[in-house]
């Protein structure tokens, strides 16, 4: 740490010893940056934006630039424009140096915007040069135009693109009407369906209960007569006894009487259960039918929902069509078609009133800077030539 401070004071000891020399640099510095920007000619910058204009397309009627915005900046500083203008304006340049005063590309990733730069030292002269080269990049264009559209065939086109898109319009109504009154017989028939499905439903409720109910007549009605033969059974059994032969042989006749009405009871118990059984296995497939047919139903009216809704797109994007193609040949009917999406100056160019070089305050600034660094090298690389000796 000591040797360190040691050294950082002899350091200090050599600026302080030989500041003059260093400030002499320093000021030199200064002063030949400051003479040096004084005596160099300024240069003025001129700017502008220019966009470029659109063809349409007559296969298609969408609007492309007439040309690309690399072609453009390429031609704003193509050497056949720069020589026109060094012959028309009559700049005091060459075509080499001229070159080198203009320049022109696209803007970020835009392909119809295209800025122009032009320096020069005089702004007059710039301004000037500027509004040549737009001028005549706007007579290329409509040229260009010119070549490619027509306003006859245009408004021709659009008549018949028009035409086309109502025609495509009544083909989507009709189109839709049609598959609607279709689904619409499909739904009424399943309707049809599903009345006749209840009817049957009804009319076999009907017809089971009859039976059902007549069953359970017979049943109470042979109920009843068991229980009375049972009791006249076992009256006659308490009266006679003991029992002639024909008193045994009437026994036994009512005996096999009331066996058979219990063997047709359980007959009719049977046969009761049975329908029962099938009154619901039928009410079962009937209500599988009619949930089927209402399934059915269902998605026939979601596809004409979805079909509807599909018609009212289709047809909003036909009628948004025609609106921008009949907005487009009103344009067309008030101008000509070389005044319409035009290339033009966005951003116009204006006679600058400061010079973009030289930069005296920043040319200063950085004068200092080198000449404080040029005269601490110069000091201590005399300090180190004297220790030397």
């Amino acid at each position: 740490m000591q040797e360190q401070e040691l050294s950082l004071r002899d350091y200090i000891e050599v600026v302080k010893r030989r500041k003059k020399t260093i400030l002499l640099v320093f000021f030199i510095a200064i002063i030949g940056s400051a003479v040096l920007s004084f005596v160099l000619p300024p240069v003025y910058q001129v700017k502008s934006t220019i966009k470029i204009g659109q063809i349409v397309d007559l296969s298609t009627f969408e609007k492309v630039p007439i040309e690309s915005a690399v072609a453009s900046s390429q031609f704003l500083q193509g050497p056949g424009l720069l020589t026109d203008a060094i012959r028309d304006l009559n700049l005091p340049f060459t075509l080499k140096k001229l070159r080198k005063k203009v320049s022109a590309e696209p803007i970020g990733q835009e392909e119809d915007l295209v800025e122009m730069k032009i320096e020069m030292a005089d702004p007059p002269q710039a301004l000037s040069t500027s509004r040549y080269l737009t001028a005549k990049l706007e007579e290329r264009h409509h040229q260009i135009k010119l070549e490619h559209e027509d306003k006859t065939a245009l408004l021709a086109q659009y008549d018949e693109h028009i035409a086309g898109l109502h025609g495509q319009l009544v083909d989507v109504d009709e189109s839709k009407e049609e598959f609607l009154a279709k689904y619409d017989e499909q739904v009424k028939g399943l309707y049809e369906q599903l009345a006749l499905v209840d009817i049957h439903r009804k009319e076999i409720l009907t017809e089971y209960d009859v039976r059902i109910k007549g069953i359970n007549e017979q049943l109470v009605e042979i109920k009843d007569n068991i229980s009375k033969a049972k009791e006249d059974l076992q009256r006659m059994r308490e009266e006679f006894e003991p029992l002639s032969e024909a008193e045994s042989r009437l026994l036994v006749g009512y005996m096999d009487d009331v066996k058979s009405k219990e063997n047709r009871y359980d007959a009719l118990m049977k046969e009761s259960r049975e329908t029962q059984i099938k009154k619901t296995e039928l009410l079962r497939s009937i209500q599988v039918e009619s949930d089927t047919l209402m399934e059915e139903l269902r998605q026939i009216q979601v596809k004409k929902t979805e079909l509807s809704r599909d018609a009212g797109e289709q047809h909003d994007i036909l009628m948004l069509q025609l609106r921008e193609v009949q907005t487009e040949k009103a344009k067309l009917e008030r101008l000509e078609s070389a005044k319409m999406y035009i290339t033009e100056t966005i951003v116009p160019a204006e006679e600058p009133e400061e010079p973009i070089r030289p930069n005296i305050p920043l040319n200063i600034v950085v004068a200092a800077v080198i000449g404080l660094v040029i005269g601490l090298g110069l000091v201590f690389f005399l300090e180190s030539l004297e220790k030397g000796k």
